[in-house]
C-alpha cells in the first residue's frame, strides 16, 4: 500500500501541472485584468499607471516565464496580489478554505450519518413502508435543487424563526470569530447542502446491499445460523460499500470547492464566494489559486477512495 501510495503522489505532480498550466493560459486569455477592474477611469495618466503596476508585478512578461514565476511563487506559498482585495492572496484565500472546510466536514458527517443508514434500512426491508416512504423522499430530495432547498430554509429557520444567522461566516457579538461561532454559521448552509446528498447516498447503500444480498456468499451466511444483523454488518455491508466509497471521494474534492450558488446565497465566505467574487472583479490571481486548491482536493479525494477499498474490501491489493 505504501509503495502505491507514494507512486500516485508522484503521478500527481505531472497531472498538477497540466492543470495548472491550463489555469494560467484560460486566466491570461480571459479579457481585462484586476489592475484595470480597480483603478479610476478617470485617473490621469491612467495608461502609465497600469504599465507601472504591469512591471512592477512581471505582467509585462513572456507567458513563459510569468508562468514559471507563478509555479514557483505557488509551490513556496506565494500565491500573488489580490489588487482587488488589496492584499496577498493567500490571506485572501486561506480564511476562505478554512470556512469551506469546516462547511464541508458538517455537511460530510451530516451525510454519511444519516444516508448511509437510511440505505441499510431500505436494504433489510425492501418493498416494504419504510423502504418506499423513504424512497419517496429521497426522489423528491434529489429531484429539487439544492439551492431551493437552501432559499425555502434560510426562510424558515432565519428568517421567520431567527434561529440562524442568515449570512456570513461569522457573527459580530462578543463570541464573533470563536469555532461555536463558526459552527453556528455553517449549520444552515451545511444542512441544505447535505439534504441533498443524504437523498444520494441512502439511494446508493440500497441499491449496493441489495444487490450483494441476493448473491451465494450471503445465502451460505444465513444457512451457516449467522443472525441478520451480522450478515448485513460483516458480508452485505462490507461488501457493498464500494460504490459508497467512490461517492465520498467524489465529495471530497467537490465540497471542497465549495458551492457556489450556496454560498452565494448566504453570503459565506467560502472557497465558491471568493472564487465568485473574483471572477466578477477579474482578480484572476485569486481564481487561480482556488482552482488549484479544488485541484489537489480532487486528486487526494480519489487517493483516499483507493485508500479505503483496499479497507473494505481484502481482494483489492495495490502492491
Amino acid at each position: 500500500m505504501t509503495t502505491y501510495i507514494i507512486r500516485r503522489i508522484l503521478i500527481m505532480i505531472p497531472m498538477l501541472l497540466a492543470i495548472s498550466i491550463i489555469v494560467f493560459l484560460m486566466m491570461h486569455a480571459a479579457p481585462g485584468s484586476a489592475i484595470d477592474a480597480v483603478l479610476n477611469p478617470h485617473i490621469q495618466n491612467q495608461a502609465q499607471l497600469i504599465a507601472n503596476l504591469k512591471k512592477q508585478n512581471g505582467l509585462n512578461l513572456p507567458l513563459p516565464v510569468q508562468y514559471v514565476h507563478w509555479v514557483w511563487g505557488f509551490v513556496r506559498g506565494q500565491w500573488g496580489y489580490s489588487f482587488a482585495q488589496s492584499e496577498s492572496v493567500t490571506k485572501v484565500v486561506f480564511p476562505a478554505l478554512k470556512n469551506t472546510l469546516l462547511l464541508a466536514s458538517m455537511a460530510e458527517i451530516m451525510i454519511l450519518l444519516f444516508g448511509i443508514p437510511i440505505g441499510i434500512q431500505q436494504a433489510r426491508r425492501p418493498y416494504g413502508a419504510y423502504d418506499n416512504t423513504a424512497s419517496v423522499f429521497s426522489v423528491a430530495f434529489f429531484a429539487i435543487p439544492y439551492f431551493i432547498v437552501a432559499i425555502f430554509l434560510l426562510f424558515l429557520f432565519a428568517i421567520h424563526w431567527q434561529i440562524f444567522p442568515p449570512n456570513g461566516a461569522i457573527g459580530t457579538g462578543p463570541n464573533s470569530g470563536s469555532f461555536l461561532d463558526h459552527v453556528r454559521h455553517a449549520l444552515l448552509p451545511a444542512i441544505s447542502l447535505a439534504i441533498t446528498a443524504i437523498a444520494v447516498y441512502s439511494r446508493y447503500t440500497r441499491s449496493s446491499m441489495l444487490d450483494v444480498s441476493r448473491r451465494d456468499f450471503v445465502r451460505t451466511a444465513y444457512a451457516k445460523g449467522l443472525r441478520e444483523g451480522e450478515v448485513f454488518t460483516k458480508h452485505v455491508f462490507r461488501n457493498g460499500m464500494i460504490p459508497i466509497v467512490t461517492q465520498f471521494g467524489l465529495d471530497v474534492g467537490g465540497l471542497a470547492g465549495g458551492a457556489v450558488i450556496l454560498e452565494g446565497l448566504f453570503a459565506y465566505q467560502g472557497m465558491g464566494y471568493v472564487t465568485l467574487q473574483a471572477a466578477s472583479q477579474r482578480d484572476y490571481n485569486v481564481i487561480m489559486a482556488t482552482t488549484m486548491i479544488i485541484a489537489i482536493m480532487v486528486l487526494l479525494g480519489n487517493l483516499l477512495a483507493d485508500i479505503i477499498y483496499a479497507m473494505v474490501d481484502p481482494r483489492i491489493r495495490y502492491d
